[in-house]
């Protein structure tokens, strides 16, 4: 039973991912950086692109598959591990099923197995770390506990190659051990995993290293923002409860039912007791983090499992309750990727910003001819150019031509495109997509504007407005606006 609600999830997540969701910008770029794969980038590690190099050697695949699956896979894990934890948590099979549930229909979740980031391996890595520490909890006081203390350490380092966030995990585990287990900081197996988990991030370490720490001061740019507002310490739980529980508020018609008469041993009761301590000091993390700059509602992704596993042990539905609550969940969620259905405006589409892109770059690639180099205004629409340009090239190939650079400006930030610099040196033409550039035309012998292209909305509305350049005879001189590397 278990199985075969977590393989309909997953056939779900395939279908609507294929069906309705466009390539997000994020994904495109990762796919983009294979042309110069690295040891780890300017904004991300190097976990999410050292996997899409893995799919994409299945040339036979359509390109959106080779892109997607290990997010399906990552998305399949997850909810094996969920039950792997709740089990450790003295879960029983009813308990079990209904955990499975609602992590199956919980929309954040959902939506995060849909497009390959890396916000889907921090879920992953977090439940595997997680998993780790509750067997170490499990085990006897005269068992061995290095191999999990290996396996805790090497699911940070390789979630930290994902996202630097998974350093939440141990803080939030500290409270833990330093209040109810404070003799684990006396045992080898803490430094055992820590220094698993250097090891394991060497490849981020020495390209950081060697590029002045610039992913580091990229996130920190994230964590010290100037958006202040007391708001931002509370605003993301009511999305946070609503993309946890669906069916849990939705059964409620079904015959809503507590249930408390939960019997549970001492070690069981400690890996229960080690997950409402990390839960609460998330909370207070993420409040504490809402105090100085906004927090974005993916970033409570791994809260999420957590809060499931409350709801999952105190609750149970009747069949017929949990049947419509999920249908209603179904239809809600296509609803919300592609409102256009129902007839709703563009206005209430959530991923209208990512639509239309591959009809932009198709249009411009055809008004502006055949080329090697492809410039734009933004990171976002440099990784959907150089991803949906159009090329004869099949397999791997196909990423490695047109490469492509951001305009330099004083106003933005570095991204990893820069680091290619193709624009350092002469070329003997190129395409821009994007605004008029005067940096970019003062060193053009000509540049020529070839008309607009518009992203238009499934609706027939049009979003937004690029325009199409073509220069011949660049030069880099004079010497481009330095960026902010933060």
């Amino acid at each position: 039973m278990r199985v075969s609600i977590l393989l309909l999830g997953f056939v779900g997540i395939v279908v609507l991912s294929l069906a309705m969701v466009p390539v997000h910008f994020d994904e495109a770029q990762y796919s983009t950086w294979l042309a110069n794969s690295d040891l780890s980038y300017q904004t991300k590690g190097p976990w999410v692109t050292a996997t899409q190099s893995v799919t994409h050697a299945f040339e036979f695949l359509p390109q959106l598959v080779q892109v997607r699956f290990p997010a399906w896979i990552a998305w399949l894990l997850s909810g094996i591990l969920l039950i792997w934890l709740g089990r450790l948590a003295g879960f029983d099979r009813d308990a079990s099923r209904r955990l499975l549930i609602l992590y199956v229909t919980s929309p954040l979740l959902f939506v995060a197995g849909m497009v390959h980031t890396t916000d889907i391996w921090l879920l992953f890595f977090t439940m595997l770390a997680l998993c780790a520490f509750a067997s170490i909890i499990h085990c006897r006081p005269n068992q061995q506990t290095e191999l999990w203390w290996l396996l805790f350490g090497s699911a940070l380092g390789l979630g930290a190659l994902a996202k630097l966030s998974i350093a939440l995990v141990p803080l939030s585990i500290l409270p833990w051990i330093l209040i109810r287990s404070p003799g684990i900081i006396f045992t080898p197996g803490p430094y055992l995993g820590a220094l698993l988990c250097l090891f394991v991030m060497t490849p981020w370490i020495l390209w950081n290293m060697d590029h002045d720490f610039a992913h580091l001061a990229h996130e920190f740019g994230h964590v010290i923002s100037s958006n202040y507002s007391f708001l931002h310490a509370v605003d993301w739980i009511p999305v946070l409860l609503l993309s946890a529980m669906p069916v849990a508020l939705l059964s409620v018609l079904g015959g809503l039912k507590l249930h408390f008469d939960d019997f549970v041993s001492d070690r069981e009761e400690a890996v229960r007791d080690m997950l409402r301590f990390s839960f609460c000091a998330l909370i207070v993390l993420f409040v504490i983090k809402g105090l100085f700059g906004k927090v974005l509602f993916n970033w409570p992704l791994p809260l999420i499992p957590l809060l499931l596993m409350v709801f999952g042990r105190r609750m149970r539905w009747s069949a017929l309750g949990t049947t419509v609550a999920g249908i209603v969940q179904l239809a809600l969620l296509c609803v919300l990727i592609y409102p256009y259905a129902v007839g709703l405006s563009m206005k209430y589409d959530p991923i209208q910003k990512i639509r239309g892109w591959d009809r932009v770059v198709a249009e411009a690639a055809k008004r502006a001819g055949a080329t090697n180099v492809v410039t734009t205004d933004h990171y976002s629409i440099q990784a959907w150019a150089l991803y949906h340009w159009p090329s004869d090239l099949t397999g791997s190939d196909r990423y490695a031509s047109p490469t492509g650079q951001v305009v330099p400006n004083e106003a933005r930030r570095q991204n990893q495109y820069d680091n290619w610099d193709v624009l350092d040196s002469p070329k003997p033409s190129l395409v821009h997509i994007g605004g008029y550039s005067e940096d970019l035309a003062m060193r053009c012998l000509a540049f020529k504007e070839l008309g607009d292209v518009s992203q238009i909305m499934p609706d027939g509305t049009v979003r937004e407005t690029v325009k199409v350049f073509r220069c011949d005879s660049f030069s880099p001189k004079p010497a481009w606006p330095k960026m902010d590397q933060y």
